[in-house]
This record gives C-alpha cells, structure tokens and sequence, in this order.
C-alpha cells in the first residue's frame, strides 16, 4: 500500500496523527534533560581515606596497600590507579563499559569490609561513583560582610552545617565541595617546663588521654528477675572534663597524703581551628570557595534555579547572622542558555530561509506551507525519541536537529512532487476515458 496515497485519503487521520505528536512531543520536551553537552557516563568508582596529618609515605603503607590488595581482584575491573598525597588516600576503579554500576559497588563495599588495620586517627573510607573530572556548574565565593573581623577559616563548621546541607538538598545537586575553611577541635597545648618538673613525656599524656576518652562493656549483673548491663562511660565531651583527667598519683609514706597530677596541672585546654588546607585571596580580601556538582543527567536549568534560591534564602538569614556574603562567580547556565539560544535561532531562520525559497522558486503558496509545517512537526516529534532514548537537549543534539532541517525540506518537497504528479496522472486518465466515451 503506497503511504503517500493512504495519506491523501484520510486527510483528518493524519491531521490527528499529527497534532498527537505535537502534544507528545511537548509533554516530553519539559522533561528532557538541558545540558551543555551530552553525559558520557563512566564506570567509575572513587574510594576516599582521610588520615589527617599523615605524610603520603604513611598513607601509602598502613592504607593505599592494604586497600589495593582486597580490590585488585575486583570482577570487570579494567584500570586501578591510585594517589597518596598529604593526609588523604585515594583509589580510583574504572570497570568496563556496561558493567552493572550498583552491583560494582557492593562488591566493593564488600572488599573494603575486609581490610583490617586501618590506624586509629584514620577516618572510615568513603565510596564515590563521581569521577574526578566532573566539571561543577557553579562556584561560589563567601567573604566577610562589613565589620567582621573574625578570620575566614573559622567558618568551616558553619559552611559543612549550615550552608553546604542547604545546597546539597537541591534537587539535582550530587555534592559541595567547600575550600578554604577549617574544623573546630580541642587542643590541649603542653608546658614543656611543668612536664619536667612532674616527670611526665607526650606519649604518656597522650596515651593517659586516649584511655580516659573510651567507653567499655563491664558485663552484667543480675538481680533477681532483673538484668542490667553495666557500661563504663568515659568520654570527654568537655574542656573542664579533659582538665579533670587525673595523670598520675601517689602517696606520701610519711604522712598518707595522696598528691595527683592532672593535665589542667600541665597543661592548657581551649577550643582552637584546625590548619586550613588552603587559603584562598579573592580581590586581595581572604574568602572561602564553593562549587556544585550536579548529579548524572539531572536538568541543568531546573537545578540551578533550585541553587539560586537556596542562595537567596542563605543571603537572607544564616549569612547575615553570621557576618558572611555569599555570592556566586560561576553559572554554567549562561553558556548553555546562550548556545541553546543560537542554535534554536539557526533552526528559526533556516526554517524561514527554506519556506522563502520554496515560495519564490515553486510560486506554490499550498506547496510552501506544507513544508513549512512538516518542518516543526518533525522537529517537536524527534523530542519523543530523545526522551524514550534517555538523551538530553544539549548543543550536539540541537545542531543535529539544525542539520536535519534540510533533509525535511528535502523529503517534503519531494513527496509534495509525487503528490501532484499523481493527481495529474489520475486527471489524464479521466480526460482520456472522458474523450473515448464521447468518441
């Protein structure tokens, strides 16, 4: 059956068929992804150890081994590469490409389960499918309002509670990366002239303190139908409680006294920062950097209308209590917004240089407008495609479409062509039998 002639003769299923993509294909352009480039998704996955304050050659030892002789045996495992650097580890594993994602991270999950001797300041190894060079859509800058003179670094605990939660609960956002600030701790600074005098060393305060700030099981005991567990709680949640901390007693033969030393008697406890692991300077003035990684084929646009009023709603309460501005210097959107705009501007006036030509050439109003509007239909029907196929409106896509304008041009004039040689073939034959029966 010819499609062409079946289509001349049911002129009102075609115009049905034809607004039913339109609609389709509208209600599948607001769910379609913007990006600026299509997703390459890579089967990667990143474990992070944190060691703060260990040399690389230490990370590398008591972490990077231990953890690379559990993983090397991984199923589908195709490239280990791995960094020891200052106070961190980190491995990255690339598996070939259309390995199940969630069941690599189990096994992964599994392996890490398996290694033991991690040291005692070593942090729990973290799990991450974003590779490294996942590029952020947008960079922030926070810098003291005027008539705060407290340092920048001391912010960190605020930018990891407060300000960093409320962005990571954007939808669309996979992680926020803050640079610059530093983590409150206590710090209990020694005198080294006290010490002497007491007979006391670092390693014998630091193992007294250890010991006191652990809590253990002492069994249970049982009272008639009753049975309580007994713990022993001892930890140290206060400067007062760390001062507190007996270091050594004895007693006095002579007079039966008992005298203790304790680390108040040795030394100073105060809440102090951490060293930052970067100092940032932006227009001579020290500040605090953050960006935002969206997640894996989440809408640009959606997500970072979603980030500016996260920000909106930060300027407006937390930041200003806290002496801070936050301002955003990096929004990916602009260039996406940009190149969308251009291509979907070339698509308009190729379309419209088209349907001149076609008009001036064929002097055909009927034939024009039938290629004119074949020209959107196809367009806003290959947006159902691209969502039934998962792909995203990006500039690769749009010029794809752009290109392909010409090839709609093309076939609608030439079966425009064979729609008219047709009713011309059909008009010659009635004239024929016309001038027989007449004969």
């Amino acid at each position: 059956m010819n499609l062409i002639r079946a289509c001349i003769e049911r002129p009102i299923a075609v115009i049905a068929a034809m607004i039913m993509v339109v609609l389709f294909g509208l209600v599948a352009l607001q769910n379609i992804p913007i990006q600026l480039t299509p997703d390459v998704n890579r089967p990667v996955i990143s474990v992070t150890t944190v060691w703060p304050g260990a040399a690389p050659a230490e990370i590398e030892r008591e972490i990077t081994n231990l953890q690379e002789d559990k993983l090397r045996g991984l199923e589908s495992l195709e490239e280990m590469t791995s960094v020891s650097e200052t106070g961190r580890a980190r491995i990255t594993l690339e598996f070939q490409v259309g390995t199940n994602m969630d069941r690599a991270l189990l096994q992964v999950s599994n392996r890490l389960d398996q290694v033991t001797g991690y040291p005692e300041e070593a942090d729990e190894p973290t799990i991450d499918t974003s590779g490294s060079d996942d590029q952020p859509i947008a960079w922030f800058r926070i810098y003291h309002a005027e008539g705060n003179e407290r340092p920048i670094h001391e912010y960190g605990d605020f930018m990891d509670d407060v300000v960093k939660e409320r962005m990571e609960r954007v939808a669309g956002v996979a992680k926020v990366n803050v640079f610059g600030g530093s983590e409150r701790r206590i710090e209990v600074v020694v005198e080294a002239e006290l010490m002497a005098r007491f007979g006391l060393t670092v390693s014998e305060v630091l193992a007294t303190l250890r010991a006191a700030n652990a809590s253990f099981s002492a069994g249970d005991v049982e009272e008639g139908k009753r049975r309580y567990v007994v713990r022993t709680e001892g930890e140290l949640d206060s400067l007062e409680s760390i001062r507190e901390v007996v270091l050594r007693s004895s007693q006095d033969e002579a007079s039966g006294r008992f005298g203790r030393v304790i680390v108040g008697d040795i030394a100073r406890v105060q809440y102090g920062y951490t060293e930052p692991t970067a100092r940032i300077r932006i227009n001579g003035e020290p500040a605090l950097a953050m960006n935002a990684i969206r997640e894996t084929g989440a809408n640009v646009i959606a997500t970072m209308d979603g980030i500016r009023a996260a920000v909106a709603e930060l300027n407006d309460f937390a930041m200003p209590n806290e002496g801070l501005r936050l301002v955003q210097v990096y929004d990916e959107t602009v260039y996406i917004t940009s190149s969308v705009d251009l291509v979907q501007q070339n698509i308009w006036i190729g379309g419209l240089l088209a349907a001149t030509v076609l008009i001036v050439f064929l002097r055909s109003f009927r034939a024009t407008l039938v290629i004119s509007i074949a020209i959107p239909v196809s367009v806003i029907g290959a947006f159902v495609a691209m969502a039934a196929l998962g792909r995203s409106i990006n500039v690769i896509s749009l010029a794809g479409l752009a290109f392909a304008i010409g090839m709609v041009v093309d076939a609608a004039q030439c079966r425009h062509g064979d729609e008219g040689a047709d009713h011309r073939d059909r008009d010659g034959d009635g004239d024929h039998q016309g001038g027989a029966e007449r004969a």
